[in-house]
């Protein structure tokens, strides 16, 4: 799941993430109850559900950048995963999943990630995207639809996010758009 993660950030010029087995713990346990909403922790948090793998969640996310407008920063339940995913002041990433086969409402996996600093940042005043404008970069390398490894699968998914402090930070579960997850090959959880 880091290589994945790494992948997308690599492409934003943005440095890697490490992994946190302290937050990895904590996702895990959130995962084993496949409730499919927020913990309600202080990390930054994406959720996804109903992909073939873990990986294939990641790549959902990743694969939001093609509806983030970096000529106007900020955040969009369109790219929320994706912008927490890149976002440059965060350092360090912890995962969990479980198979929930459908416990709860929720679909096949269900992965819950962990983020330290919190991204999806939102400013007061005047300029509240500031933070997205310095923690967003643009992608460099590549090209918006690439992903971690392979193709496509016709496997649904759904997928959460939480982040940021103030106004974007309300615990709201975005749907994914609908469909479309990608397989991801040699990362198979």
């Amino acid at each position: 799941m880091l290589k994945a993660h790494n992948f997308y950030r690599s492409e934003q010029n943005v440095s890697n993430l490490i992994w946190n087995d302290t937050s990895a713990t904590y996702a895990k346990n959130w995962s084993r109850g496949c409730v499919f909403q927020h913990s309600g922790g202080s990390l930054g948090e994406n959720l996804a559900s109903g992909y073939a793998n873990a990986s294939a969640s990641i790549d959902a996310w990743g694969l939001e950048r093609e509806h983030y407008n970096y000529d106007k920063p900020g955040f969009s339940e369109k790219t929320g995963h994706f912008t927490q995913l890149v976002w440059s002041n965060t350092t360090s990433v912890g995962c969990g999943r479980t198979e929930c086969g459908g416990k709860n409402g929720t679909p096949g996996w269900y992965v819950v990630c962990e983020y330290w600093p919190e991204g999806n940042v939102v400013g007061t005043g005047d300029d509240k995207n500031i933070y997205f404008k310095e923690n967003v970069k643009e992608q460099t390398k590549g090209k918006a639809g690439d992903t971690v490894e392979s193709g496509v699968s016709k496997t649904s998914g759904s997928a959460g996010w939480k982040g940021g402090r103030g106004e974007g930070r309300d615990g709201m579960v975005a749907g994914f758009m609908g469909g479309l997850a990608v397989v991801v090959a040699g990362l198979m959880f």
